[in-house]
């Protein structure tokens, strides 16, 4: 460590202080209380209504991403961002320390890379997102405080390298992690200052330390990182230096699916060596209440309802089903009184409501039930014959208060989607449920079937009404009681899946706004840290949303990147083939799973997966674009009365 180099204390503390000002400027809006949800913070969320973009507002966004970084390559000399950048950088860090030869070597070859990739994302949400004039021009003023923030930070990283000789410049493998991250807290702080979120819960967090939950996840989280890295150090060693500065941006992607895998594949092993017996089934089971709302089902609800009869005797208990029809204008009610006519098995009953919405439906059913264990089911999801017999067991346990089933979608309809949602739900349940389980890690459990106790449900008020997941944010209240869930493969259902891309659009761009209210719920800077449902597995299925934007253009950025810098033409083509060795690695990993779960016919329709990718990622930036920004005026932000809560 070459202390000698520094110009003195002082300037050394002024720019530590300069860097924890500007996290802190990053942070704040994270925290602090906005007036968009008018809501009372437990179940009943009151916000503007969501907005679905136009088709063609993404692939604008994407044209103009592009528009603008050829016109950041083409600006050359003096007025070159890349040139005027590390200037700045230069500066700040000369004030720091005298070594300019050591500066300017740092510095050396300096582009702004990823730097760019989330500049040229902010100017686009800016244009294309919802929001008058002056919002937009707030919005977009987050690509400035980002390159600003990041100055300071790269500053910080060169004195680090110079001073203790730690390989961390803003060029370095470690120096773009970085970039990453403060691009996660700027993005996370542009949604947070600019739209109109749920405010977070006011759920009472009733203390159940566990911490060998969390040591466990913590552990095998940073093995599999350390693992991850250590390989992608060795890559970034042995490259040639050439390609270093290329390699610097694209390793960040392979360390996080390698990190992905190797924390599952460590769960599971653990899990195997460690669970105990499943519990048994008593011979007298206990009374069970099926929930289900409906609207406009007419298609489907004699199938599910025939279902759940077929169910029922398996059973062998009191299975009472309530109906609730939303105000169907169909023939969902005759239909459904036809079918529990003819019912064998279970008992029922269809009771109308007013179209409220999937969360006000189901408590006005769960106000008519009296058994002590509940499920709701979706109106359009078939369950397994044995999936009432396998659920009360779970419960002999006083902290489980959810139990989830294995889910498959319903191929009966010709279709692609319902092909692709297979290897999601073989990766989502079939893999990181099973294995997030074990450390409580699980954030949603799917609406299409839940199995949970009724006077749990009764305290938090029911389902919350006027936000999108709301499945999630019940996984979630529930974990502030105390509750844990658990996923049982044994209880098996089917789900319908929508067969047209218009009607598939609406759902996933509703999921994907589902994750940031869940967050602006949950997110442990708001309602507390919880249990690892709410700070590992929401807040990162969080971090993935959030750069979900920057996510979509970043083939579209390599790819020019290989047209106007012809060094890194080879490193980039080097990694769109490890791009496809990785979709060979999760075709192998989709066959293990397909072959275990019986799905192994499905199998060919993988080869589509990374298309689909590719879209989910379209879904998750119009779920940006979706979401009402907060009007701004000369006289501030003034947000609009919200009396009645939106039906999503």
């Amino acid at each position: 460590m070459n202390l000698d180099l520094l110009n003195g204390v002082g300037p050394l503390v002024l720019l530590v202080v300069a860097d924890v000002i500007l996290l802190g400027l990053l942070g704040y809006p994270l925290v602090v209380g906005y007036p968009d949800d008018q809501g009372d913070g437990n179940a009943l969320v009151l916000l503007p209504k969501p907005k679905l973009p136009a088709y063609w507002r993404v692939p604008a966004f994407v044209v103009l991403f592009l528009a603008l970084f050829v016109g950041y390559h083409s600006v050359r000399g003096n007025l070159s961002p890349d040139l005027a950048y590390a200037s700045l950088v230069a500066r700040i860090t000369a004030s720091v320390i005298h070594a300019p030869a050591e500066i300017n070597g740092a510095l050396a070859g300096f582009t702004l890379g990823l730097r760019f990739l989330v500049v040229g994302t902010i100017i686009g949400l800016a244009v294309f997102g919802r929001g008058n004039l002056p919002r937009r021009v707030l919005i977009a003023g987050h690509a400035v405080l980002y390159l600003f923030a990041m100055a300071f930070f790269d500053a910080t990283l060169i004195c680090v390298e110079i001073v203790a000789g730690v390989p961390v410049s803003p060029t370095t493998l470690f120096g773009n992690f970085a970039a990453v991250l403060v691009a996660v807290l700027v993005m996370a702080r542009l949604q947070y200052a600019n739209y109109a979120l749920p405010r977070p819960s006011l759920v009472p967090f009733v203390a159940r330390p566990r911490w060998g939950d969390a040591l466990i996840l913590i552990g095998v989280t940073v093995s599999s990182m350390v693992i991850c890295l250590t390989g992608v150090l060795i890559l970034y060693e042995w490259a040639d230096p050439r390609w270093r500065p290329a390699l610097a941006l694209l390793l960040p992607l392979p360390f996080a699916g390698g990190t992905f895998l190797l924390r599952s594949a460590m769960l599971a092993a653990l899990n195997a060596a460690t669970a105990a017996p499943e519990p048994p089934v008593d011979t007298v089971q206990p009374p069970i209440d099926v929930i289900i709302p409906a609207y406009n089902e007419e298609e489907v609800i004699e199938e599910t309802l025939a279902a759940i009869d077929v169910a029922a005797g398996r059973y062998g208990g009191s299975v009472n089903i309530i109906l609730l029809n939303d105000g169907s204008t169909d023939a969902t009610r005759p239909l459904a009184e036809a079918a529990m006519a003819s019912f064998l098995h279970a008992r029922g009953r269809v009771v109308d409501g007013k179209h409220g919405g999937k969360s006000e439906t189901l408590n006005a059913a769960l106000a008519l039930a009296t058994s002590d264990i509940v499920v709701r089911i979706d109106a359009d999801t078939i369950i397994g014959e044995w999936s009432l017999y396998y659920t009360p067991r779970w419960f002999k346990d006083p902290e489980i208060g959810l139990v989830e089933p294995m889910c498959f979608p319903r191929t009966g309809r010709w279709s692609v989607f319902p092909r692709l949602r297979l290897f999601e739900e073989l990766k989502q349940f079939g893999i990181n449920h099973r294995t997030m389980q074990t450390v409580d890690g699980v954030n949603v459990v799917p609406g299409v079937f839940t199995a949970f106790r009724r006077d749990l449900a009764v305290r938090l008020g029911g389902f919350t009404v006027g936000m999108n997941g709301e499945d999630g944010d019940f996984t979630l209240r529930c974990s502030r009681l105390g509750y844990r869930s658990w996923m049982d493969p044994k209880i098996i259902v089917y789900e319908d899946v929508p067969p047209t891309y218009p009607e598939i659009r609406e759902q996933r761009v509703r999921w994907s706004r589902a994750v940031h209210h869940n967050q602006a719920r949950h997110g442990p800077y708001r309602a507390g840290v919880a249990t690892p449902k709410v700070w590992f597995n929401q807040f990162q299925q969080f971090f993935k949303s959030t750069f979900a934007p920057a996510r979509l253009v970043l083939p579209f950025y390599l790819a020019l990147t290989a047209v106007f810098i012809g060094s890194q033409r080879s490193v980039i083509v080097i990694f769109m083939g490890s791009f496809l060795l990785a979709e060979m690695a999760f075709l192998v990993l989709q066959a293990v799973a397909a072959t275990g779960y019986r799905q192994a016919r499905h199998l060919g329709w993988v080869v589509l997966w990374p298309l689909w990718h590719e879209f989910l990622m379209v879904f998750a930036v119009e779920a940006w674009l979706s979401m009402p920004a907060r009007p701004l005026g000369l006289h501030g932000t003034r947000p609009p009365v919200i009396s009645e809560a939106v039906i999503h």
